[in-house]
């Protein structure tokens, strides 16, 4: 793969100062960090770090106590939700969230019907409009499911419904694409398609990647941030995480990780 500086891009995010607690306990302690445009960033940290708590402040669905998100330059720190979607903030979840009762391509028109925040008419829209079929459709072949079209979600295998999830995000229009663990439960192919995937998505978009799978996670990240309790001790390139004493100590176990 061709070397790639991230330092040269211009951050599409950037988060200054957040922090959020829940009575005595801190989940995000003035966490300040960047994502630049085109870059893949990793978070990672211990269970309990704070991580999801992090997604939903950038998300929108919690609201910071202190500091302020920027995305592209605007502050949108007391955005709505779904204000900052429009924006191109997409979203998958540790839970995959999706209509189990809709096929792959009902989800993904959904998706694209909904995203200038109008309503979806499953009589109409999906069989009546031939711009957002095909639409749909480019999605779900950019994931490997365009043969699946037709298929229910409830009867995908694990791993596609994860496939299907980010088609879904990719069909708002995302700038930047917030992944919460994306290989969870899936097997050794799956997590290998899963890389595959994401690999192939890497400058095309933004991509904050919250992952435990550190293979994943080494393969695929240009900086990688490391949360503990709540705060960030460090961010720098895959080799400088792998060889800081610190970082080992906190959550790669004591030896340098290969």
């Amino acid at each position: 793969m061709a070397e790639w500086s991230a330092q040269q891009q211009a951050p599409i995010l950037a988060i200054d100062g957040l922090r959020k607690a829940f009575g005595a306990l801190v989940a995000t302690d003035d966490v300040t960090l960047d994502i630049r445009a085109g870059e893949l960033h990793a978070l990672i940290g211990p269970n309990g770090a704070g991580k999801s708590t992090l997604i939903t402040q950038i998300c929108g669905e919690l609201k910071p106590d202190a500091g302020r998100i920027l995305f592209d330059g605007r502050d949108v720190t007391r955005l709505r939700p779904h204000l900052r979607s429009r924006l191109g903030l997409g979203r998958t979840f540790q839970i995959t969230q999706l209509c189990p009762d809709f096929s792959a391509i009902e989800n993904v028109l959904l998706s694209i019907e909904t995203r200038g925040g109008g309503s979806f008419d499953m009589v109409s829209n999906p069989r009546g409009n031939a711009g957002a079929i095909a639409s749909a459709r480019e999605r779900l072949a950019e994931v490997g499911l365009g043969d699946l079209a037709a298929r229910r979600a409830e009867t995908l295998a694990h791993g596609q419904r994860r496939q299907l999830e980010i088609a879904v995000a990719l069909a708002r229009e995302p700038r930047l694409l917030l992944l919460d663990e994306p290989m969870a439960g899936l097997g050794p192919e799956e997590t290998a398609a899963m890389t595959r995937l994401l690999d192939g998505l890497k400058r095309r978009y933004a991509i904050l990647l919250v992952e435990h799978d550190m293979a994943a996670v080494f393969a695929l990240a240009d900086r990688v941030s490391v949360l503990v309790y709540g705060r960030l001790i460090f961010t720098g390139t895959v080799a400088e995480v792998r060889s800081d004493p610190q970082v080992r100590a906190a959550y790669l176990g004591g030896e340098p990780a290969c």
